[in-house]
């Protein structure tokens, strides 16, 4: 749970764009226990040439993401799906899936800045619906790619992926005024890729990606003690993919012409005057619009869910207290133009606000604690006109006891809720509500214990979650959603280190997990983007700075196998297993000139050409008679990534 206090836990890291320094590469910040908050920075991203969510989130062992088609990647965070997480761009809420058989979220990891990432329920400040934690992307500022001393520059880039036989290409142009008050970026990326090919050689239908991103922002200091920032992102993606992307190419799923679109605006203000202690205030204003369109059986569908929302907060310094309080707002509309059906058009929409406050309390060297509220509504009106609501309060605290200048322990309590929202766009011909269906709600329970020293630091802990009356359908099927009975729980443990030995960094982290829904295994099959099992997860990374010219590294993930899965669907019972597997990566980053101005990395993803099925993916169910059809892709096999950059 993301409870508070002014800690960081800095993982070190030797950067391919710099000597050795200390780099904050997992930040545990404003929280209370040591594994609240992960931090997936720029150079993690593009260490081995990030291109999907899967890469993202490779060298975090908490999160996973899995499929080889990109459309069909769905964020995990401890088991916990991202129906059930706060998922962000700069503050713009990526609240409503198009479909169900596809992920949420579509981003170019070229663009970003940082991942924040918050597992398990959190503080007030979470925003809305956060029942699993959080996730955060945070892009680029102009002053993030300015060289120091100048004013203008540009920035381009083109990468080869050796797998799908396909080029990435981006162009990117920034600059600030005289005074660095004023500045601009403007990015353009281009990728066109293949089919993919598995570690058994055999080529991946409808696994093509053709991407376009269109991105600008502006940022202004209206005055030293005022902030603001504008941007514009389009992500558009097209290609011969499969109609559930999430599912393997099989007679009844096969690849149709499909599109998929993300446009978002948002507008960010902050003032933080110098002299006042009691006013930090900040305003985000977003609207997002999410699209798909394929075809099925020569019929076409299209859908849409479009969010506009607000937040508008405070923070207040007085007498060792840290105090942050505001309001959010969300307006949702799915929407589905089905030609098949009649009427064609459904649509449904709705509303939700909030009110929270959070206290950050110093109140020794040794003690911090914390403590919050949150207060949301939530309504809509559904397909069917039918008019749903709850509402309800959340609630955390915890607490931090410095035992030395090395060790602390941590412990903390957290709640969250999400109360009814719109459907995804591709379910509203065909599902329906439950008359009386109500909000879920989640509670989050977490002990910690950390250590730092210079050059080493750990963090470890255990956690135990649940989330009452999750929402979802009655097996075999039901396309009626209402909140079941049994609540979904997990419990497990984490660990972090990181150490720095002169030029040679290394880092490790640690996930156990158990899931379950009545004593049996939660699956993705079942569970969709609710929650999945995925086994015990360590992932590591080794990187060394030869010189100023040349850094190499290695990183890898390693995930135990789950077995003997079994579920009732209807008269049959489904069997599964999910083999464990070990996955290697390495990257070589050079810069002939010495420094920034030309820059040339190769990366070797799945060095030994692993043929597996990500746990992130559908289950394979293709040993059970009548279901040959249920398995996901597998994943990509070894994949050689060559990209040349060039900065002027």
């Amino acid at each position: 749970m993301a409870v508070a206090c002014l800690t960081t836990f800095t993982a070190p890291t030797v950067l391919a764009d710099s000597a050795v320094v200390d780099m904050d590469a997992l930040i545990i910040i404003d929280q209370i226990t040591s594994d609240v908050d992960g931090q997936i920075n720029q150079e993690q991203i593009s260490s081995t040439q990030a291109n999907d969510m899967a890469d993202i989130f490779s060298q975090d062992a908490a999160v996973s993401a899995g499929g080889s088609v990109q459309m069909s990647q769905k964020i995990y965070v401890r088991n916990i799906g991202e129906d059930n997480l706060n998922i962000t761009i700069d503050g713009a809420e990526q609240a409503g899936a198009v479909f169900h058989h596809a992920g949420r979220i579509s981003i170019e990891p070229e663009l970003l800045k940082q991942v924040d990432i918050e597992t398990g329920a959190g503080e007030a400040t979470s925003g809305f619906g956060a029942l699993g934690g959080s996730v955060h992307f945070v892009t680029k500022d102009p002053t993030d790619l300015l060289e120091a001393g100048k004013q203008v520059g540009a920035l381009v880039k083109s990468t080869y992926f050796d797998n799908s036989h396909g080029f990435k290409n981006s162009v990117t142009v920034f600059g600030e005024d005289a005074q660095g008050r004023l500045g601009g970026m403007l990015s353009v990326v281009r990728s066109d890729l293949d089919n993919v090919t598995d570690g058994d050689g055999n080529k991946l239908d409808g696994t093509e990606d053709q991407k376009t991103l269109m991105y600008g922002k502006l940022v202004g200091y209206l005055t030293d003690e005022q902030y603001l920032s504008l941007s514009y992102e389009s992500v558009a993606e097209e290609g011969d993919v499969l109609y559930k992307p999430e599912l393997v190419a099989s007679a009844r799923n096969v690849p149709e012409p499909t599109t998929a679109d993300r446009d978002t605006a948002i507008f960010n203000y902050e003032y933080t005057p110098f002299d006042n202690d009691l006013l930090d205030i900040s305003f985000n204003l977003y609207h997002t619009k999410t699209s798909q369109s394929r075809e099925y059986s020569s019929v076409e569908y299209s859908g849409h869910v479009k969010t506009w929302g607000a937040t508008l907060k405070n923070t207040s310094a007085f007498a060792d207290h840290e105090l942050t309080y505001g309001v959010n707002y969300r307006d949702d509309e799915s929407k589905l133009h089905d030609v098949d059906a009649e009427p064609s058009y459904f649509s449904e929409t709705g509303q939700v606000w909030g009110i929270f406050i959070q206290d950050h309390y110093t109140v020794n060297d040794q003690w911090s604690l914390t403590a919050g509220a949150r207060f949301d509504d939530f309504s809509i009106t559904d397909a069917s006109d039918q008019k749903l609501s709850d509402n309800g309060f959340s609630f955390n605290a915890g607490a931090r006891y410095q035992l030395t200048p090395a060790w602390a322990i941590s412990a903390g309590y957290a709640e969250a809720l999400r109360g009814p929202e719109v459907k995804d766009a591709f379910k509203l011909s065909s599902g329906s509500n439950a008359s009386d269906l109500g909000a879920e709600t989640s509670k989050n329970i977490e002990l910690g214990v950390d250590y730092q020293v210079s050059g080493f630091n750990m963090a470890a802990g255990v956690f135990y979650s649940r989330i009452y009356n999750p929402v979802g359908g009655l097996l075999p099927w039901s396309r009626v959603s209402e909140n079941l009975d049994d609540p979904i729980k997990s419990a497990g443990f984490y660990a972090r280190l990181g150490m720095q030995i002169e030029a040679l960094s290394l880092s490790a982290s640690l996930i156990s997990a158990d899931t379950e829904v009545d004593g049996q295994p939660v699956t993705r099959y079942v569970y969709g983007s609710g929650a999945n099992s995925i086994g015990d997860t360590l992932a590591t990374d080794v990187h060394y700075q030869f010189s100023p010219r040349w850094m190499a590294g290695w990183n890898a993930e390693f995930v135990r196998g789950i077995h003997d899965i079994k579920l009732d669907v209807g008269s049959d019972q489904l069997n599964a297993d999910k083999p464990g597997y070990g996955i290697h990566d390495v990257y070589v980053h050079w810069k002939p000139m010495g420094n920034d101005q030309l820059k040339v990395a190769l990366s070797v993803n799945n060095l030994f050409d692993k043929q597996y099925l990500s746990h992130a993916s559908v289950e394979d169910f293709t040993g059970s008679p009548g279901w040959e059809g249920i398995v996901g892709s597998p994943e990509s096999g070894r994949d050689i990534r060559v990209s040349v950059s060039g900065r002027f």
